[in-house]
């Protein structure tokens, strides 16, 4: 890949020759194969041209063996093209390579005479013993390897026999080489295919790492700056009697507990990862104790307390809409104690805010701006539903529910 198609901010490989990229050191050990593959053919293809000149002046059909030899590079630079242009070929190309090698193994030994079999007459030998090195490239399962070395093994023993009359052991020598080069091939190729994966993932890994730990850093300055700014104006809007309006007041407060809450949450947010459920609940709890609310966070026996499983966009608005309900406890519940109650029900979260305050009858009070569009709508944003129970002097109940999505649901499961 050239310099003018890359990222502009693709991290430098800190090594020459590591992959700057995740993938790439997959796509290098591919372009190795193919350069592999294309570097034994020649060196097979070199043997047929040697035979060929060694054997022009007799001990074989010298006419058909430069035919059968045409057919060998053909095949071979068919191979190896389609390697270097398109990446590794499947196993169809193994299985038609070995049929290729076998075929010329039969024709070669129709075309030297008797003892000739043993010379360089015989090139196919030679040509199909470097080429098995395909085999080993190109076949994904070692049975598979195997098979085609024991085939190629075989159809030489049997062109030699049947060319020289010759017992079939006296093939076995040159026959049993074919056993060891495809197999150790598909080892080394298999190790380096294994190495690439493992160097892909670690450099996917960093390549995640540090954008996380960007995005917290950023975070973090964000932060920084609506702490030192807009929520110390807030908090000293809402604190003191620069705002005549009680109400305008107390949601000035509101929203500077809100903002409070999200910018130390931001800040203790490790690696840039949103936390979950269970420690935002926890998190908000302490965040209205300096508001004079005692909550308690309660969660049921396992398995239904697991809420790791629960999305990031759920967790946020289910932790949002928790936080305005609580602070309407705060403003209009008189009472100073609540109850969060989280859990995980076939496939369902549900989270309640549970007060023991006033109360108010559901039927004669208009629903509030702050229930209906900041608790309400967070969780229909996420699909949810948001059920209110209340009674003058039996406090109040706020269930929200949101069903999980399928892989959530599963995995929740599991525990």
């Amino acid at each position: 890949m050239d310099a003018a198609a890359r990222p502009a901010d693709a991290p430098v490989p800190a090594r020459p020759g590591e992959a700057a990229y995740p993938g790439e050191a997959a796509a290098r050990v591919v372009r190795m194969e193919a350069w592999s593959l294309l570097a034994t053919r020649s060196a097979a293809l070199l043997n047929v041209a040697v035979a060929l000149g060694t054997g022009a002046g007799g001990g074989q059909l010298f006419g058909p063996a430069v035919l059968l030899a045409a057919a060998l590079a053909a095949e071979s630079m068919l191979l190896a093209g389609w390697a270097l242009r398109r990446g590794r070929p499947g196993p169809w190309a193994g299985w038609t390579d070995l049929a290729a090698g076998c075929a010329a193994l039969a024709a070669n030994a129709a075309l030297v005479a008797g003892a000739d079999v043993h010379t360089w007459g015989f090139f196919a030998y030679p040509y199909t013993l470097v080429g098995s090195c395909a085999l080993g490239l190109l076949l994904p399962r070692a049975w598979q390897v195997a098979a085609g070395a024991v085939t190629l093994a075989l159809a030489y023993g049997a062109a030699d026999h049947l060319s020289s009359g010759q017992p079939l052991w006296n093939a076995v020598p040159n026959a049993a080489s074919y056993l060891g080069i495809a197999p150790v091939v598909w080892v080394v190729a298999r190790w380096l295919r294994r190495m690439a994966a493992d160097l892909d993932a670690s450099r996917a890994a960093a390549l995640d790492l540090a954008r996380r730990r960007a995005v917290a850093a950023e975070r973090e300055r964000q932060a920084r700056m609506l702490h030192d700014r807009v929520l110390q104006t807030l908090e000293t809007l809402g604190g003191g009697t620069w705002v005549a309006d009680a109400w305008m007041r107390d949601q000035v407060r509101a929203e500077a507990a809100w903002l409070r809450w999200l910018v130390e949450r931001g800040g203790a947010v490790p690696d840039g990862e949103v936390p979950d459920l269970a420690s935002g609940l926890q998190a908000l709890a302490r965040d209205r104790a300096r508001d004079g609310l005692r909550v308690a966070v309660r969660f049921p026996p396992p398995p239904h307390d697991d809420l790791s499983g629960v999305p990031d966009a759920v967790a946020d608005a289910l932790l949002g809409a928790c936080r305005e309900a609580l602070t309407n406890v705060i403003k209009h519940a008189g009472t100073d104690r609540a109850v969060l109650w989280a859990a995980v029900e076939d496939g369902t979260v549900v989270v309640t805010v549970v007060d023991q305050g006033r109360g108010f009858d559901p039927a004669a009070r208009p629903r509030g701006l702050g229930l209906s569009r900041s608790v309400e709508g967070r969780v229909a944003d996420v699909g949810g539903t948001v059920r209110v129970d209340a009674a003058p002097g039996a406090g109040t109940c706020v269930e929200l529910r949101v069903l999980l999505p399928e892989p959530a649901r599963g995995a929740a499961d599991l525990h």
